[in-house]
């Protein structure tokens, strides 16, 4: 990348295409994000990208009080080639909104692929907001630089995860108090060449009746049960040190 672009403002534009030469209209949110928070003046540059075209630079001008647009000019940055990486999911339940936060904000910057919500029995939250996850996940990925935005998937209850038909992603469950390899450990066994996905419980641990589905799924060898060592992790710390063994 352009020393030069390195300290300008980055953003995230929910558009199919992105070329030099192309204009795009700004919703009243970004427009108010960079006139008032970032305090651009016309022609100032922002660096854009939507997960599919790489990152652009582009130039900003004020249209309407409420209103502004983006002309883009150089591509700074093309995609990597498809199905270079493989794709990590991180299967977790809700959990305090604090915690929640920092867990989605982290997994985005290690590059996490895919975020899936799941309802288990000892969930304090019983609900989300997809809409306000979202917004954090796109912040988060115009912070750390990445060109691609995970996906969210809708949230879905412990036995609609446990029930769904294999796939060719490896599930790793951590099942604390249970006689389990570590992580680490159980990873040496798998093919690199899987996507990968890590399921960390609630923060009040599994329920006995998910505990021993885990391990009816596991002697079927549809997830692997893992330990993430002698001390009983909170739910987000545990979440984030899956996601870092698992990234290839």
């Amino acid at each position: 990348m352009n020393q030069n672009y390195k300290t300008t403002p980055r953003l995230y534009v929910d558009h199919d295409a992105i070329a030099s030469g192309s204009v795009i209209a700004l919703d009243d949110d970004q427009t108010h994000y960079l006139k008032t928070v970032m305090r651009l003046r016309d022609g100032d540059v922002v660096r854009i990208f939507n997960g599919r075209n790489g990152e652009f630079a582009s130039t900003w001008s004020q249209t309407g009080k409420k209103q502004s647009v983006l002309t883009v000019s150089d591509q700074l940055r093309a995609m990597p080639a498809s199905g270079a990486k493989l794709r990590v999911h991180l299967f977790f339940p809700p959990i305090k909104k604090d915690r929640l936060d920092w867990l989605i904000e982290k997994a985005v910057e290690l590059g996490v692929s895919d975020l899936h919500p799941i309802l288990t029995d000892h969930v304090v939250v019983r609900d989300i907001k997809p809409d306000r996850m979202m917004r954090q996940i796109i912040e988060a990925s115009e912070q750390c630089e990445r060109l691609t935005i995970p996906t969210l998937h809708n949230l879905i209850l412990f036995k609609d995860l446990m029930n769904a038909p294999s796939s060719d992603m490896t599930l790793f469950v951590a099942l604390e108090r249970h006689d389990a390899p570590l992580l680490s450990s159980a990873l040496g066994g798998i093919s690199s060449s899987k996507d990968r996905g890590f399921f960390v419980g609630p923060e009040g641990g599994f329920s006995a009746y998910e505990a021993e589905w885990l391990q009816k799924n596991a002697q079927e060898q549809k997830c692997h049960l893992v330990n993430l060592g002698d001390n009983i992790l909170r739910a987000e710390t545990a979440g984030i040190c899956g996601i870092v063994h698992l990234m290839p």
